[in-house]
């Protein structure tokens, strides 16, 4: 770049350029296109070109690579800059046009033409021009004020700061960048700056100022830039304002990355002391970094984050700028091909190979085979994409409209197509980006995002369906039929010819359930019908050694109920001899029974309650010839023990530590088999459930309540399977902030109406909740503490300290 000696004038008044395009096309001569302009050239300069391109860029780009460079780290600052004169002398003159400048009002605008090169302007934009043209001086004198010769030096990007002595109007004192001396000193020469023949510092004397300046070799050009940029920090608010409609890309991109870094920091850490008032943020324009101050309020509770996020939002749309999609550099025709193969597979795995899925269509950048890597991450609510999305339209069976796979997470219910949008999964990056991580740590960014819009029968449209198709020109690659059997994993394809040997099944269809537990639950539709196959990998109530125990007892229990008339999804049996295992894992496989799980409150507790009780019924009636060797007390001797631990070991969560020491003197009485041998004797014994929670009752279309999943099933008083049902049925599962304990004892009435507790029962029923209570708590805080992240927040901590807040009410130490 050559010295600036006068600015005539510099503002960003055009418009965004209009063409993203670069191409060569051969007319009456060769032309280059590269966005607005266009290069004439014979046949001998292109081949110059060519030639001298090929060269420079291949040994540019290993220079590039070997220094890890990035744009704008050494801008304009001499120091560490690179040229590559390899075979830089052309050996052609201009052919077309050397000495023509020609301006032309066409159909698309103005064009200018200078020598060989044409560059298409705007009719605005022209305008603006022509009107600056007019009012340019070209007589007006150099810079000579101290504020001109600053905005001179600034213009000429040299890298300088202010030093001692300086005194404005008379006198300027700077450091410069010892590698830009030389660039200084030829700006005061074309400036009429003559030099002073001191020797330190170097001096300079023009007409009204004296410019006095010291070498600086300690600090580097970014160090320039950084200090630069403070000077020139504004309010991010006034930023956006500012350049409503004529934003960068990829700038406000990176805007808002750095924000979504803020609410990850925020989200993790809660308070940090941060200034959370999107209208108090600043902005440093130069470096493209936002600033946030700290609070002049010490405030320790934590950050309302969706009343930030909210306000951020606001302000973004109010300028316009809620969706901008940075530049994208699309990838060689053979990485598309690479990623078309990998779009395939993936959308066969996470989608084609679910029953409920019935056409796969495929639209945007993969459909065109334009899939690329953002120039910087694109942000789109809380979405920080660095790849192309591949975009889907996935069409469901309208009689499988509730199976649709439970891993597929939905971002948006209801589109502009009337389509739910859901993201599927990821496919990895195909290129190589930025390590851009590294600059946003608390940012989760997303390789290649698989998007689906889903339809559904029961609620879109199918004219408009076919015209948004048609619209983004997709194409089918997936339509179901009886030979297009996929799977999820390899993991699904062995239980699929597991399945094939056990029970004569022909080309099974495994797909897995995305359930709240540890054991592995999978759909399985053959033959026209649906299962559900059950991997059972965890124990319940009883040690894991004696989980193959466990399952024959599971299995026997349900024929037997079901024999006395009890509803529960029967069990589908193989021959005698079948190997009912799989990795070494037991596995039952169920007939599926249609309905719908109750997952929040209000749930139908009369129902439920009463099918409870009719369980219960059928065996005091008359006992099932079952082994009774998985029993209550062998429960309580597991999960006494392992909350007297618990007692003793304390916690660093106040919330659990009161809990336990609120709870400890009442588990006291019931580590003594003595003492819990006569509460036993108040209850009748049964063959209870285990788990009587929302997740394990299907209502079917009736609105009948089965009750299913015996996998905690054990021998013991029947109160203890109706208190648990009353804890779970008032804690409302994952949905703790609607836990309600009035539903405690409406469950227990329900149950009562149907099958009456006795008077034994209804008189030692504190101790009973009691004792239920704590193995219940102790059952919460085990998982609660085994989790990922071990906090009060916890769902599973939540629940525990809500059970022992519940017994610390209900009850008094006996």
């Amino acid at each position: 770049m050559g010295v600036i000696k006068r600015v005539l004038y510099r503002g960003d008044i055009l418009t965004r350029p209009r063409h993203r395009n670069l191409f060569l096309d051969m007319e009456e001569n060769i032309h280059i296109h590269y966005r607005d302009l266009r290069i004439e050239l014979s046949r001998n300069e292109f081949e110059d070109f060519v030639r001298t391109f090929t060269v420079q860029s291949r040994e540019l780009t290993e220079i590039i690579d070997e220094q890890n460079y990035r744009d704008g780290k050494f801008a304009n600052a001499n120091q560490n800059d690179v040229r590559i004169w390899t075979e830089s002398r052309l050996r052609s003159e201009v052919k077309y046009h050397p000495t023509r400048l020609s301006i032309e009002e066409c159909g698309d605008g103005y064009h200018i033409h200078y020598r060989n090169c044409k560059f298409l302007v705007d009719p605005e934009d022209f305008h603006r021009i022509a009107a600056l043209l007019k009012s340019v001086d070209l007589d007006a004198p150099y810079a000579e004020t101290h504020a001109d010769v600053l905005e001179l030096l600034e213009a000429n990007e040299v890298d300088f700061v202010i030093d001692e002595g300086n005194a404005p109007p008379e006198k300027l004192a700077i450091k410069v960048a010892k590698y830009h001396l030389p660039k200084v000193r030829e700006l005061f020469n074309y400036i009429k700056f003559a030099p002073d023949d001191s020797p330190s510092p170097m001096a300079y004397q023009g007409s009204q100022l004296r410019v006095e300046m010291r070498s600086e070799s300690k600090w580097s050009s970014a160090d320039y830039r950084r200090m630069r940029g403070l000077n020139e920090v504004v309010r991010i608010a006034d930023h956006l304002a500012r350049h409503q409609g004529n934003i960068d890309p990829n700038e406000i991109n990176r805007i808002k990355c750095q924000m979504l870094d803020l609410y990850g920091r925020l989200e993790h850490a809660g308070s940090t002391g941060i200034e959370t008032d999107v209208q108090k943020w600043l902005y440093d324009p130069r470096n493209m970094q936002v600033i946030f101050p700290f609070s002049q309020q010490r405030d320790t509770q934590k950050t309302d984050l969706s009343k930030l996020y909210r306000e951020w939002n606001i302000l973004l749309n109010s300028y316009g700028m809620s969706f901008i999609k940075p530049g994208k550099t699309s990838f060689d025709s053979q990485t598309q091909k690479r990623i078309q193969q990998k779009i395939q597979d993936s959308t066969n795995r996470l989608a084609a190979a679910f029953s409920a899925v019935t056409k796969i269509h495929i639209m945007g950048s993969a459909a065109r085979s334009m899939m690329g890597i953002y120039e910087v991450p694109f942000i789109h609510g809380k979405l920080a994409k660095l790849g192309s999305d591949v975009d889907l339209l996935v069409e469901i069976d309208p009689k499988r409209e509730s199976d649709i796979p439970r891993h597929w997470k939905l971002y948006n219910p209801k589109a502009s197509n009337h389509c739910a949008i859901y993201h599927l999964g990821q496919i990895p990056l195909a290129g190589t980006t930025q390590n851009w991580k590294e600059q946003f740590p608390n940012v989760t960014f997303l390789d290649h995002l698989l998007d689906a819009y889903v339809y559904l029968p029961s609620s879109g449209n199918r004219q408009h369906i076919d015209a948004f198709l048609h619209r983004f020109s997709a194409r089918c690659i997936y339509e179901r039929n009886e030979n297009s059997v996929h799977y999820f994993g390899e993991q699904e394809q062995r239980l699929a010819d597991k399945l094939t040997n056990l029970f004569g099944f022909n080309k099974p269809r495994v797909e897995p359930l995305n359930v709240s537990t540890e054991n592995g639950i999978f759909l399985v539709v053959a033959n026209g019908t649906d299962y559900i196959l059950k991997l059972f990998k965890v124990s319940g109530n009883y040690r894991t050694q004696r989980l193959p125990e466990h399952v024959r007892y599971e299995q026997q229990l349900i024929e037997q109920l079901r024999a006395r008339g009890i509803s529960t999804p029967a069990v589908v049996r193989a021959g005698s001899a079948a190997d009912m295992t799989f990795d070494g894992n037991p596995l039952l496989l169920f007939e599926r029974q249609r309905g719908m799980i109750w997952k929040r409150p209000e749930y139908p507790t009369e129902r439920i309650a009463k099918v409870l009780a009719e369980l219960h019924a059928v065996q005091m009636k008359s006992p099932l010839p079952l082994p009774t060797d998985f029993t209550f007390d062998e429960l309580c001797m597991i999960w006494l023990p392992q909350f007297a631990a618990y007692a003793d070991a304390g916690s660093d969560m106040p919330e659990v530590s009161g809990a336990l020491r609120s709870l400890e003197p009442r588990c006291e009485p019931f580590h003594n088999g003595e003492f819990r041998g006569p509460l036993y004797a108040t209850s009748p014994f049964v063959h209870c459930h285990g788990d009587v929670a929302p997740k394990n009752v299907i209502i079917d279309d009736d609105g009948c309540a089965h009750l299913f999943d015996f996998n905690n099933a054990y021998y013991g008083p029947r109160i203890t399977d109706v208190l648990d049902g009353a804890f779970e049925f008032s804690l409302a599962e994952k949905y703790i902030h609607l836990a309600d304990f009035k539903r405690f004892d409406r469950f227990i009435e329900s149950y009562h109406a149907a099958n009456p507790l006795n008077d034994p029962e209804r008189n030692d029923l504190a101790r009973w909740i009691d004792l239920t209570g704590i193995i219940k708590f102790t059952k919460e805080l085990k998982a609660g503490l085994e989790a990922n992240r071990v906090h009060p927040e916890n769902l599973r901590i939540k629940r525990a300290v809500a059970i022992a807040n519940f017994l610390n009410h209900r009850t008094n130490i006996a």
